[in-house]
């Protein structure tokens, strides 16, 4: 069992370019977590010698102009650079026209990588306290929709975001969800996982400790490795009861030393589950 549980890993995991990351990567896990954190298109030759799975992680900051100047990055040709002030995607905008824009990016980019076939896209939820927040999430669904199946985007829970803050909408739409279980315990959102119509949507699982174990620093999302979540064993045992196993499980910690450090506990969470699915037959 130890070595059987495949799990994926972000495309950044070692200081160096995305290329070498893919090459670093090669052999070692089953899926890569394609990081687009900018509106940005991958170079996909640098990525097929990955022989894998993939998923894409959306973009959730933009240029602080990107809505009011979309003419300057619709082409995606625009450079990046240390001076690029970033907005948040979902509080930046002013109207479902700016949503629109967003989607669309999104859109894009998610086609540019079919090559790669993703099985998922992740997409961060807007902040729930955002004046728009709810209309601005079903337009960006409803956008989605119309190029791409809803069941490949994956809504994930973050700060002031968790699924319960729109689970009318999630519910009745086709989409997917993304549990992050460090945001989680970090945003006091670990009720999420007691809603069984919202967890049957869960198709991916972020893994990473938000904080040093033996310490409470609610608020902060460090992305440490697992043996930082040893006080929350019970609580990741639970959530792992409650997610299909069809899922994929990501280890999302930006470090393959850290990974690595990851695994016993990771893996032993796993044993747990079949042990006691073996003494319930």
């Amino acid at each position: 069992m130890k070595n059987s549980v495949p799990f994926a890993c972000p495309s950044y995991v070692i200081p160096a370019s995305v290329q070498e990351n893919i090459q670093f990567l090669k052999g070692k896990v089953s899926e890569i977590a394609l990081i687009c954190f900018e509106p940005s298109l991958p170079i996909i030759k640098d990525l097929l010698p990955f022989r894998g799975a993939w998923h894409i992680h959306l973009p959730y900051h933009v240029p602080h102009d990107f809505y009011k100047h979309p003419e300057k990055y619709e082409d995606f040709s625009f450079q990046y650079s240390e001076q690029t002030i970033w907005k948040n995607c979902w509080e930046q905008a002013n109207s479902l026209a700016d949503i629109e824009n967003f989607a669309r990016v999104c859109i894009t980019i998610t086609k540019h990588c079919r090559q790669l076939k993703p099985k998922h896209c992740v997409l961060h939820l807007p902040k729930s306290h955002l004046q728009n927040a709810e209309p601005y999430l079903k337009h960006f669904l409803k956008i989605w929709e119309q190029e791409l199946p809803l069941e490949l985007l994956c809504l994930e829970n973050v700060k002031n975001a968790s699924w319960l803050d729109f689970r009318e909408s999630i519910l009745s739409s086709s989409c997917s969800l993304c549990f992050d279980v460090a945001h989680a315990l970090t945003y006091e959102q670990t009720a999420c996982f007691e809603d069984k119509e919202c967890m049957k949507k869960v198709k991916v699982v972020h893994w990473s400790a938000p904080y040093e174990k033996n310490s409470e620093q609610n608020g902060l999302d460090k992305h440490l490795n697992l043996n930082n979540l040893i006080n929350h064993t019970d609580y990741c045992i639970k959530v792992l009861k409650n997610i299909a196993p069809t899922a994929t499980h990501v280890l999302e910690i930006f470090s393959w030393e850290e990974i690595e450090k990851s695994k016993d506990f990771f893996f032993q969470l796993f044993q747990y589950i079949e042990q006691a699915s073996n003494q319930a037959g």
